[in-house]
């Protein structure tokens, strides 16, 4: 190595290509002092909760949230009483009163008409029992009667599925749609997929309404099953209908058919394992709303679970935050191109930084790789430290977005 030094003069520090070096050479260590005290803090504030933006865990958290409030605000009409099993003990009562009537033994007149009278008043409101005890009405006509009430309970009884299916499936599916807005951030996109997230689970749970009366039907003459796999089964089918829609919006948002596939199959594994899960817990528990609280927050749950694992096992290609405000967070290269930038409506929104522009970078896909493009909107993008126009991304690669650092990963390929 040589030993000269290189000689410059007074005079050549004032020519303008001395001085335009050293106007960039202040910019970038400008920048990258602004990077190093943002950088440094933020990780510490973020890290304790850098768990929390892993797409499994959050994904499982708000789809149990979904499916906790979904029946908080869809299982009202399921709280009314069964009027027909209360017609039966009436029923058994007041038998017991007419048979101890034809009998005279150790009751009076006078006690037996007490008793019927306190059975009748109990009775006032079920129309099964005042159907039964009707003396005018001849046995053909209370088996007419008996039968139109019975299909104004299955009315109630549908109207009561159809706000529970419709009211769970907005709930789960628009925060599993908005759940990676709501982890950056980012309230406009928040705002759009949770509307988007909630339309498509309100046509789901709908459609599970309209069937689950002819799916029980169809599983009816299967005459070989016990009952209580049938309903088991029946559940199953239903409730996996249910995750089908459940989970499929995030792919309608990003209009990525790898998204929506990933988003299908992990809803209707969820849904599946949810419903099995519903009969099991009424015959342990013997509540029906408990089974179905258990059962609805297992289909949420179950269906970010499998959708955040799905979603890991098939990615390719992925940037994970190292350095920011949202630590943790990893972000899948679905669309070509991603952005990334400081508006609500980039791929992956990068807030409250100054440095950051509209759109900053993005990614592109190119053959069977990645690459990173600096955009004319805010600071330079540095890749490995050094600033870059476009580049081939290479795995465990280290991007700088103004205070956000980035780790580009990227799986093997096999040969």
């Amino acid at each position: 190595m040589s030993n000269d030094r290189m000689q410059i003069s007074w005079d050549d520090l004032s020519t303008p290509a001395i001085e335009q070096k050293l106007k960039e050479q202040d910019a970038v260590a400008g920048t990258q002092t602004h990077y190093e005290s943002n950088a440094v803090a933020v990780p510490q504030e973020a890290r304790r909760l850098g768990w929390l933006y892993n797409a499994i865990v959050y994904l499982s958290l708000f789809g149990a949230l979904g499916g906790l409030l979904g029946w908080g605000f869809g299982e009202v009409l399921h709280y009314r009483s069964n009027q027909q099993a209360k017609a039966q003990e009436l029923i058994r009562q007041y038998d017991e009163i007419v048979a101890s009537q034809k009998k005279k033994k150790d009751v009076t007149q006078a006690e037996i008409d007490k008793a019927v009278k306190v059975v009748v008043a109990n009775g006032r409101n079920n129309p099964y029992f005042k159907i039964y005890i009707d003396p005018t009405t001849d046995d053909a006509k209370k088996a007419e009667l008996t039968d139109i009430a019975m299909q104004s309970d299955q009315k109630r009884d549908f109207i009561a599925n159809l706000i529970f299916y419709g009211i769970s499936g907005v709930m789960i599916a628009m925060l599993l749609a908005s759940a990676d807005s709501l982890m950056e951030r980012n309230i406009n996109g928040t705002i759009v997929r949770g509307s988007i997230g909630a339309v498509v689970g309100l046509a789901g749970g709908l459609v599970v309404a309209l069937l689950v009366n002819r799916i029980e039907q169809q599983m009816m003459p299967l005459q070989e099953l016990q009952s209580f796999t049938n309903r088991m089964l029946t559940h199953a089918i239903c409730w996996g209908l249910l995750g089908f829609f459940l989970a499929a919006a995030p792919g309608l948002i990003l209009r990525n058919g790898k998204r929506l596939l990933i988003g299908v199959i992990g809803g209707v594994i969820g849904g599946v394992l949810g419903g099995l899960m519903f009969d099991p817990v009424e015959q342990w528990t013997g509540n029906v709303h408990i089974s179905r609280l258990v059962a609805i927050v297992l289909v949420g749950l179950l269906t970010g679970l499998f959708s955040g694992i799905i979603e890991n096992a098939i990615k390719t290609g992925w940037l994970k935050v190292e350095a920011g405000l949202i630590a943790g967070k990893q972000f899948v290269l679905y669309r070509d191109p991603t952005f990334i930038g400081s508006h609500p409506m980039s791929h992956i929104y990068l807030f409250n930084d100054p440095l950051i522009g509209k759109r900053h970078a993005c990614v592109h896909i190119v053959g069977n790789g990645y690459e990173i493009e600096d955009l004319p909107l805010g600071t330079r993008t540095y890749v490995n430290g050094k600033p870059v126009t476009r580049q081939r991304l290479r795995n465990g690669d280290e991007l700088r977005v103004g205070a956000t650092v980035f780790k580009f990963q990227e799986k093997t390929k096999s040969a």
